[in-house]
C-alpha cells in the first residue's frame, strides 16, 4: 500500500517557483531518504505534505486519502484527520517551553479526545523508554541537551500512533557528538518496519537505512534508485559534484 503519494505538485513564493512537479510515492514500511542542495525544494515538499505548506497544484495522497486533489483541498476538518496519522519532526524541537516532558508529549492526543490524561501518560513513558528518556518525564526542555530535545520531539511525534513519519532536518541543529543519539532511535523505528521520509544531510546514514534515495535539485526530482546506485554510482555529474561537497566536509572535520 502506499503511505504517501504525490503527483506533479507545484508550489510557488510569489514568482519563485521552488516546487515544479514532484512526483513521489512510498510504499508501507519504506525509508526514502530525501538528499539536495539548500533550496532544492526538500522541506518544502515534506511541509506540504501535512498542509503547514499550501501547494500550488497537484495531488497529495496520505495512506490513499487525498489531502489535496489538482491543487483543490479537501475541508479543513477532513484535511486534521488525514494529516492526524502522520508524524513530524523539525529540525528544531519546537517543544513547549513551559511544559515538562510528559505534558509536551500527551498534550496533543488529550485535546483532540484520543487518550485519557491516564493512558497518554502510560503512552508518553512507553515512548520515553523507546527513545532511551525515561527519566526525563518531569524535565523540563531547557534542562535537556539537544539531542534529547530531538529524541523527545520524536516521541511526540509517534504519541499518536503515525502511519508515517516523516523527518525534517533532524540532526541539523545538533552538535556533532549528539547526532549519533537521534540516528540511532531513527534506526531502531527502522527495524519496527516504522515508513519514514527523511530529509537529510547525513550521507552516510542514508546509504546505511534507506531503502530509496531521492535527489532533490531545482524544485524537482532529478533522481531516485537505491543507495548503491545513487551513492555509491552517482549516475551524474550534479549529483557527483553534490556529494563531493559532503566528503570535503568529512575530511576537514
Amino acid at each position: 500500500m502506499e503511505m504517501l503519494k504525490l503527483i506533479n505538485v507545484t508550489k510557488s513564493f510569489g514568482t519563485n517557483e521552488v516546487l515544479r512537479g514532484v512526483s513521489l510515492s512510498v510504499r508501507r514500511g519504506e525509508i526514502v531518504a530525501v538528499i539536495g542542495p539548500s533550496g532544492s525544494g526538500k522541506s518544502t515538499m515534506l511541509r506540504a505534505c501535512v498542509g503547514l505548506e499550501r501547494v500550488s497544484g497537484g495531488t497529495i495522497e496520505l495512506a490513499g486519502r487525498a489531502l489535496v486533489r489538482d491543487g483543490v483541498y479537501v475541508r479543513d476538518r477532513e484535511a486534521r484527520d488525514i494529516c492526524s496519522r502522520t508524524g513530524m519532526v523539525f529540525q528544531h524541537f519546537n517543544l513547549f517551553p513551559h511544559m515538562n516532558v510528559r505534558d509536551n508529549l500527551c498534550l496533543a492526543p488529550v485535546l483532540r479526545g484520543l487518550l485519557d490524561k491516564k493512558a497518554a501518560a502510560e503512552r508518553a513513558a512507553e515512548l520515553l523508554y523507546k527513545v532511551g528518556l525515561a527519566d526525563k518525564a518531569d524535565a523540563m526542555p531547557s534542562e535537556l541537551s539537544g539531542g534529547q530535545k530531538q529524541r523527545v520531539a520524536i516521541a511526540r511525534a509517534l504519541m499518536l500512533s503515525p502511519d508515517i513519519m516523516l523527518f525534517d532536518e533532524p540532526t541539523s541543529a545538533l552538535d556533532p557528538e549528539l547526532t549519533g543519539e537521534v540516528l540511532t532511535v531513527m534506526r531502531g523505528l527502522a527495524a519496527d518496519n516504522m515508513t519514514m521520509v527523511i530529509v537529510t544531510h547525513e550521507i552516510a546514514f542514508a546509504r546505511d537505512i534507506a531503502d530509496r534515495v531521492v535527489f532533490m535539485d531545482g524544485g524537482v526530482i532529478a533522481l531516485s534508485g537505491t543507495p548503491a546506485e545513487i551513492l555509491e554510482d552517482p549516475p551524474t555529474e550534479r549529483l557527483r559534484a553534490f556529494l563531493r561537497t559532503f566528503s570535503r566536509s568529512a575530511q576537514s572535520a
